[in-house]
């Protein structure tokens, strides 16, 4: 093995988010693969571990990169601009707790459908704003989880660093919608944990809560995709794998 994959490398995202995302793209055939926004290049350093190479990295912040691995190519990139590939470049595409922190998540997501070859995959996750807690507190309180200092403290925001700043909330089905126009479909919903409140009065009243957004999606008709899912309804971030049409 490599000694440089012995390397600790930390994770930008939450500690059990990557094995949560890689465990849906478990024996997945050897790709080129695309990690954008890459962060310190943990999550390609898993891939690596993996077994996987033919690695493409993007991040504004070239500076934090620490992956050194002649498999995985880094380039330095704000995704306000267009992605620096050709359209239908890549079998796999991984963006792992990004959309949430640019200031143009739908044109990113298209971006990120673009250069995804026909039959590949995509893999997105971000926090999400669909469990009964997340609605709860933005009924309540006016703000999801994880976005509090966006309606707190926003003067303190706006001089984080991008890798810091949590300014767009993500709406699933408008996610849908920009997934559909960019050719993708989602194919599996899933999330890193299940989050449940430990007073029990409280686990009783979310669990009616849950129970009562289901029978209204079967009464009224409504499509699913997933958003009745334990995994929509109580996970803490959301991850979608996306199939593009051949």
């Amino acid at each position: 093995m490599n000694p440089d994959l012995d390397e600790a490398i930390p994770a930008i995202a939450v500690g059990d988010l990557y094995p949560a995302v890689l465990e849906f793209f478990r024996d997945a055939p050897p790709g080129r693969i695309l990690d954008a926004p890459a962060g310190h290049g943990a999550f390609a350093l898993e891939l690596l571990r993996r077994g996987y190479s033919d690695i493409d990295c993007l991040d504004i912040n070239a500076d934090a990169f620490r992956l050194k691995d002649e498999r995985v190519r880094f380039r330095r990139h704000d995704v306000i601009e267009r992605l620096p590939f050709p359209d239908a470049h890549f079998d796999y595409v991984f963006s792992i707790e990004g959309i949430e922190h640019f200031h143009n998540p739908w044109t990113f997501t298209l971006e990120l459908c673009r250069v995804l070859k026909p039959g590949g995959r995509l893999y997105l996750s971000t926090p999400n704003t669909f469990s009964v807690d997340a609605r709860l507190k933005y009924l309540v309180s006016g703000y999801f989880p994880r976005f509090r200092p966006l309606m707190q403290e926003p003067d303190k925001v706006m001089v984080q660093d991008v890798d810091d700043a949590h300014i767009s909330p993500i709406y699933f089905w408008q996610l849908h919608y920009f997934l559909m126009q960019g050719g993708v479909s989602i194919g599996r919903v899933g999330t890193n944990a299940l989050f449940h409140k430990p007073q029990w009065v409280k686990r009783v009243f979310e669990n009616w809560i849950a129970g009562m957004i289901r029978r209204n999606i079967r009464k009224r008709g409504f499509p699913d995709r997933g958003v009745t899912s334990d995994a929509v309804l109580f996970g803490d971030c959301i991850i979608i794998e996306g199939v593009k049409s051949a």
